[in-house]
């Protein structure tokens, strides 16, 4: 036996230890090839580390590391939307018709909320009471029926505003006068004969003369008959 195999021979542990080193140091580079290759497709990503724990994390003095990581997806960021109105066609597309709004018409009055015109001829009544009638135009002596007028224009009947010159004649002769600040004074009689107004026997016309704020003038005759009691 040669002198090498003779020293190999004497210290069987030296090998031993060298074979296992040999299959130690293959292991760990076939690791190292495989962790140096690209993850198959479908795998898992790597979870993302969270932020670094600060002194006093656990086990620290007061810290915690319980605090939620971000999420690893990337946040999308929403694109604004575009006016309709004031987006431009795009190349062989009509430009939209722009429409003005159409203000409001204005409130006009009516014309049935227009108060009434005095204007126009004045139409005027005579009529005569019915305190001793006894007969169409007929009274007795002595009686004192009194009378009132009725007065209308364009604007419909009159009430204020009017005025009433009362003229009462027996024949040609002038038996009384009157006068009246209305045309007709709710409840009241506008003309009342005196108690010997009608005391004789006769033919009797009473006159209403009428003028107005509006400038207007009519008159009205109402002709009667007096006859003994």
């Amino acid at each position: 036996m040669s002198g090498g195999q003779t020293k190999l021979a004497e210290h069987p542990v030296l090998v031993v230890i060298g074979v296992i080193a040999t299959i130690i140091g293959a292991v760990a580079a076939g690791k190292d090839l495989f962790s140096s290759e690209d993850p198959p497709p479908g795998a898992s990503a790597p979870a993302v580390p969270g932020p670094a724990s600060t002194p006093g994390g656990r086990g620290g003095t007061g810290g915690t590391d319980d605090t939620p990581t971000p999420s690893a997806a990337r946040t999308r960021t929403a694109e604004p939307e575009q006016d309709p109105e004031t987006t431009e066609p795009g190349p062989g597309f009509p430009r939209p018709e722009t429409r003005t709004p159409t203000p409001p018409a204005a409130d006009v009055p009516s014309a049935k909320a227009q108060p009434p015109a005095h204007t126009g001829p004045l139409l005027v009544r005579v009529d005569m009471g019915t305190n001793g009638k006894v007969g169409p135009h007929t009274y007795r002596a002595r009686s004192t029926p009194g009378a009132d007028t009725y007065v209308q224009d364009a604007g419909g009947r009159l009430d204020r505003g009017c005025y009433v010159q009362w003229t009462l004649k027996r024949g040609g002769e002038v038996v009384q006068l009157a006068r009246s600040e209305r045309c007709r004074p709710p409840g009241i009689t506008l003309f009342n004969f005196d108690s010997g107004s009608l005391g004789e026997v006769g033919s009797y016309t009473l006159t209403a003369d009428v003028t107005t704020d509006w400038n207007q003038t009519a008159s009205g005759t109402a002709t009667f008959e007096v006859v003994p009691r």
